[in-house]
């Protein structure tokens, strides 16, 4: 896999971007929210941590994990390590003009509570490195004004809902680093603004849906799943980042039209064919590696590519040319890529 920061960048760009964006209150803790986070402050534990991130002795507006808009309501929730093992206090349901809500690293377990979808104001769900223990709820389907559902590194398990499909304003989704299982949905070809999908590290299987490839998200991670067939379509103009890594995808790569934004791209342990298109010179690549498939024919020796050490192309059917070992004079000369095109396993 090729290895390099951008995933733990983007995540804390994106937490930045949410946090610049709340504007800061003029009025203290409205009474009803209040209430609400000292019944949650109480539900988790009331620990020296969760006292002062709440700061309900003063106002909790002021609170290091709590944001407020102009009239004192609550709309940003944040919460991590320091308190007790427990489930997502259903009440959070009661602080009713929340738009975004975060439980980072922190002892939760059990499942996303349903009276979620009472928060109509709700755009953002992050609830990552916990121990939530459940499937994914189908009600997140309903919750149509999410932009951004962020559920990574947990034990979540069971397949991906298809009513995520419904969700069509989404434009993030990162489903990666659980036990899932089953076919990615077909459904999610409807969420027209989705640009980050991550479902890596996970236990996918099937074919990558067609809808996807008319999305042309900038980030797509697929890696290391069973997922199977075609999956070219992934190849898209705005795609900045594609990760395939360690699944058993076969399709031709000769044919594939490689983007010029393709920055970040790892298809390592498949059983990809076919030899390099000429389009795979366009990008600037900044990670590489096309290791341990089933490619033929010279390494281009323009673009880029020549950046990487032979590891990024080592264990193929017959690659040649630097930084590989030299292609034969009578190999440069007679190879027809076509010969190539066809499965060798």
């Amino acid at each position: 896999m090729v290895k390099h920061t951008s995933i733990s960048i983007l995540k804390l760009l994106f937490m930045t971007s949410l946090l610049l964006c709340i504007a800061p209150s003029t009025e203290p803790c409205h009474p009803i929210d209040y209430k609400v986070l000292h019944e949650i402050q109480e539900s988790m534990g009331s620990t020296p941590d969760l006292v002062s991130a709440f700061n309900l002795a003063n106002d909790c507006c002021r609170g290091w994990a709590i944001s407020c808009n102009e009239n004192g309501r609550v709309i940003f929730f944040f919460a991590s390590k320091g308190y007790t093992s427990t489930q997502i206090p259903s009440s959070i349901s009661q602080l009713e003009f929340l738009q975004d809500f975060q439980f980072i690293y922190s002892p939760i377990y059990g499942s996303l509570p349903s009276t979620l979808t009472k928060l109509k104001y709700l755009t953002a769900i992050r609830v990552t490195g916990t121990n939530l223990n459940s499937t994914i709820p189908s009600f997140l389907g309903n919750m149509t004004n999410l932009l951004s559902i962020d559920l990574s590194s947990n034990s979540l398990h069971g397949p991906i809902p298809s009513s995520l499909g419904k969700i069509v304003g989404l434009t993030r989704l990162d489903l990666s680093n659980n036990h899932l299982s089953g076919q990615i949905p077909q459904s999610l070809g409807s969420c027209k603004a989705l640009s980050f999908l991550d479902f890596s590290k996970n236990q996918l299987t099937g074919d990558v849906p067609k809808s996807l490839g008319q999305l042309n998200m900038e980030y797509v991670a697929l890696g290391s799943n069973q997922l199977t067939g075609d999956a070219s379509h992934l190849f898209q103009s705005k795609t900045g980042t594609l990760y395939l890594y360690s699944n058993r995808f076969a399709f031709n790569f000769s044919d594939v039209n490689v983007g010029s934004n393709l920055g970040y791209f790892d298809m390592s342990n498949n059983l990809v064919y076919g030899c390099f298109p000429p389009s795979i010179d366009n990008p600037v690549f900044y990670g590489f590696s096309v290791s341990t498939n089933r490619l033929c024919g010279p390494i281009p020796q323009s673009g880029t590519l020549q950046q990487f050490q032979a590891d990024a192309f080592a264990n193929n059917l017959c690659l040649c040319g630097r930084p590989s070992p030299p292609c034969s004079e009578s190999f440069t000369r007679y190879i027809n890529c076509y010969f190539f095109n066809h499965k060798f396993y």
